[in-house]
C-alpha cells in the first residue's frame, strides 16, 4: 500500500495534467474558432428576413480601404448612401454596372453617386452584358443572384453569398480589376 506523500504526489499530477489539458483545450477551441469566423461565409436567402440590402450596406461600412463591385441592376438608395459614406471617410469607391441598365433602372441612382465623386462606370463591350452582382472590400465580399434593387430585396427568389476568406476574396477583387481594366 502506497504511502500518503505518494497518492498526493499522484492526485497532484494527475491533477496539473488535467488543469494543463483544460486550459490547452480551451486556448484550441478559441484559436480553431476565430480562424473559422474570419474565413467562414454565409449563404442568405432574400425572403428569409428580406434585408440582403442591410448585408451589403454593413460590408460598405466595414470597409477601410476599398470598396469594388459589379452589379447588374442598382436602385437602392441605402447601398447608394454606403458607398457615398464610405467615399466621403477615405475608402476607394469603383464600380461597374451595365450599360443598358445604367441608362435605364441605375440612372437615378448613379447620377447621385456621380454627384458625391463615387465612380461607377458603365461596361463599354457591344457585346453582351455586363450581369455581375458581386462586392469586394478590403475585409470581405458578397456574390450571388441578388441585384441591389427593392425587388430582389423584398420579392424576388434571390441569394447572396458574403466570406471572408481571402482566397475568395483576393479572386473576386481581380476578377472585377479585370472588368474595370478591360473597360477603359
Amino acid at each position: 500500500m502506497p504511502d500518503k506523500k505518494g497518492r498526493s504526489a499522484k492526485v497532484f499530477r494527475f491533477a496539473s495534467m488535467f488543469v494543463l489539458m483544460t486550459v490547452g483545450s480551451v486556448i484550441i477551441t478559441v484559436l480553431v474558432t476565430e480562424h473559422r469566423l474570419d474565413s467562414a461565409f454565409k449563404v442568405i436567402y432574400s425572403l428569409d428576413e428580406r434585408r440582403n440590402d442591410k448585408e451589403i450596406v454593413s460590408l460598405i461600412d466595414g470597409a477601410t480601404k476599398y470598396v469594388y463591385f459589379a452589379v447588374y441592376y442598382f436602385s437602392k438608395d441605402d447601398i447608394a448612401q454606403a458607398l457615398i459614406r464610405a467615399k466621403e471617410r477615405g475608402v476607394v469607391v469603383w464600380g461597374i454596372t451595365d450599360r443598358q441598365a445604367g441608362e435605364d433602372t441605375n440612372k437615378a441612382v448613379l447620377a447621385k453617386l456621380a454627384a458625391a465623386g463615387v465612380i461607377v462606370e458603365t461596361q463599354k463591350h457591344a457585346d453582351g452584358i455586363m450581369h455581375m452582382k458581386v462586392l469586394v472590400t478590403d475585409k470581405a465580399y458578397a456574390s450571388g443572384s441578388y441585384n441591389w434593387t427593392a425587388s430582389a430585396t423584398e420579392a424576388n427568389d434571390e441569394v447572396l453569398e458574403i466570406g471572408r476568406d481571402d482566397s475568395v476574396r483576393r479572386q473576386y477583387l481581380e476578377i472585377i480589376k479585370r472588368l474595370l481594366v478591360r473597360n477603359e
